[in-house]
Order: C-alpha cells, then sequence, then structure tokens
C-alpha cells in the first residue's frame, strides 16, 4: 500500500516552509528549524533527539493545527520506540485531535499502542468505531482493507477470542492474500484453538512469504515447533 508516509509528510512540509521563509527573522527561522530536525531525526531512529526536537518545535512556533498533528505523530511514535506506552498514547490522540479530517490509519494505530499498554479493550473498541463510523483506510467510505482486520484480530487474540481472532485475519487476507504476518497470526490462533494441521499450514504461507530480517527468535521458535524452516 504505497503512500506518502507522515514522517515524509512532515520533512516535506518543513522543507517548503524553510525554503519558502527567506523574509523571516533569522531567529524565526532557527524556530522552524527544530521542526525540521525532528523530522530528520525520526527518518533516522533517532528518537531521543524527535522528542526534544518536536517539544521545541511546539514550543517555539505558532504552527497550524494540522503542522501540530504532524509533529504530535512523530512524538507518538519516539514514545512507542521507547515502550512509553502511556506518553505514545497521549501524543497520538492530541494528534488525532487537531488532525483536520477523520484518519482511520491513525486511529489503528492508536489501538495498536492501547495493545502494547495492556489494554486490548479499549483496542477493540477503537476498531469497532472505525466499523461503526464506516471509516476505512483512505478516508470514510472507502471500505475496510488489511489494515482494519489485522488490528481487529489482534485485540481480538488479545482477548482470548481466538475464533473470532481467526475469521478477522481470514477477511483481511481476502484483501490482501500476501500479508505474510496475518498467516502467522491467524496461525497461532489456530495453534490456540487445537487446529493444528491449519496453523502448519499458515505458518507455511507465512515462511514462504516474509522477509526474513523481520523473523525473531519468537517467530522462528514457533516455526520450528512445527518443524517449518525457512527458506
Amino acid at each position: 500500500m504505497p503512500s506518502l508516509s507522515i514522517r515524509g509528510l512532515l520533512l516535506l512540509l518543513c522543507a517548503l516552509a524553510v525554503t519558502g521563509c527567506a523574509s523571516l527573522q533569522s531567529q524565526d527561522q532557527i524556530n522552524f528549524a527544530h521542526c525540521r530536525l525532528a523530522s530528520q531525526a525520526s527518518k533516522a531512529e533517532k528518537f531521543d533527539v524527535v522528542l526534544q526536537e518536536a517539544d521545541l518545535c511546539l514550543s517555539r512556533n505558532q504552527l497550524s493545527k494540522s503542522t501540530q498533528s504532524l509533529v504530535y505523530w512523530l512524538k507518538s511514535d519516539a514514545y512507542a520506540s521507547f515502550k512509553r506506552y502511556p506518553e505514545a498514547i497521549s501524543a497520538k490522540e492530541k494528534s488525532i485531535e487537531l488532525g483536520a479530517k477523520p484518519d482511520a490509519r491513525a486511529v489503528l494505530d492508536l489501538s495498536r499502542l492501547y495493545r502494547e499498554a495492556g489494554n486490548p479493550q479499549k483496542a477493540l473498541q477503537l476498531v469497532q468505531s472505525n466499523l461503526d463510523a464506516n471509516l476505512g483506510e483512505a478516508g470514510k467510505g472507502s471500505g475496510f482493507n488489511m489494515p482494519t482486520y489485522y488490528h481487529l484480530g489482534q485485540a481480538l487474540y488479545d482477548l482470548g477470542q481466538y475464533r473470532e481472532a481467526a475469521e478477522a485475519y481470514s477477511a483481511g487476507l481476502q484483501k490482501q492474500p500476501d500479508y505474510a504476518w496475518a498467516f502467522y497470526h491467524r496461525g497461532l490462533a489456530y495453534d490456540k484453538l487445537d487446529l493444528t494441521d491449519d496453523a502448519r499450514s499458515d505458518f507455511s504461507q507465512f515462511a514462504k512469504l516474509v522477509n526474513q530480517k523481520y523473523v525473531e527468535p519468537q517467530h522462528q521458535a514457533k516455526l520450528t515447533e512445527y518443524k517449518i524452516t525457512l527458506p
């Protein structure tokens, strides 16, 4: 699903703003540079710098709500990288509040943060809020694709609703049949349901499709349990 990332969009906005601000006083240019530095640090995964520069960007500039929303998005990502989930949630909620229109993907990302924070019930409520509002990934009325069903499955699995989780992943795979991680997590749900043949089939498909650089020890251990090897 190629699209301009939030990080890339913020970098673009800041670059355009700095380029178009030749008439500003030098101190104004310095202050706005904190926004550009926050974006660059995020791209470089220097998340401590992101938090420092984002705070300076917000405190020293009069930014539009949409630009503030992007900066808070960067802060949320940075907090999440440090597993500081309450702060990541707060920043993401602020980003959503400041956004110009409902953002289905932002709500799904917030759902993920609540799951990581140990609150799958709230995570499920957020995914359900998108479904209830008919809020698809690209805006109202665009339909529900893999991200909706994937996050729905994750929340249901964490709540112990394994059959419902498997059904959610299956719905997503109808939309995106090459998404390796949906096969892996549906395999986990089948495993919990003692449907070992179905689980083995999904783990085998996962092994064929996954980018191996993202396979971590716990994933490898599950494949080994089912006597499946990566290509």
